[in-house]
């Protein structure tokens, strides 16, 4: 299956005390009837690490919902250093796909890839996904099979 996503310039967190909430973000009305992904990251320098990695078939309503998660908003507060950011991309649907599965395998891939490049994800209810380190020895023909270092969600 062949998936396209469109992502939006990174929007800032910014102080939510105002509006009594951790968090807010401006723009969310732009996603109004959008269907896609959504990261809510820390950025420190040229790098970016997930945070909390999920879906939506209406975007708006389940982030303005994030925003008010209380578990979730704490936990991105205590992060590492970093400015807090939110990376959200739409879905572009082709002939024949539904979104509810699109959804679920572009949301999955990200996860998987946050954990094997080694973030430390908030996915669980606002508790960081444990991971199991794999380390391997061996030749160059192994390694193609299994890299030095490998992640993996501990279930």
């Amino acid at each position: 299956m062949k998936i396209d996503l469109v992502w939006d310039k990174p929007m800032r967190l910014k102080d939510g005390s105002r509006v009594n909430q951790i968090y807010h973000c401006r723009g969310l009305d732009r996603y109004s009837g959008k269907s896609g992904v959504y990261v809510f990251a820390r950025k420190f320098g040229n790098t970016v690490a997930p945070l909390y990695i999920g879906q939506a078939s209406r975007l708006r309503p389940r982030l303005e919902g994030q925003f008010n998660n209380l578990r979730l908003m704490m936990a991105i507060k205590k992060a590492h250093a970093g400015r807090r950011i939110l990376l959200v991309a739409r879905l572009k649907l082709k002939r024949g796909q539904r979104m509810s599965k699109v959804l679920d395998v572009v949301e999955s891939a990200l996860i998987k890839h946050s954990l094997a490049q080694g973030h430390d994800l908030l996915n669980q209810q606002g508790t960081k996904t444990r991971v199991h380190a794999i380390r391997s020895k061996g030749n160059n023909s192994s390694r193609q099979i299994a890299p030095l270092t490998m992640l993996a969600e501990k279930k």
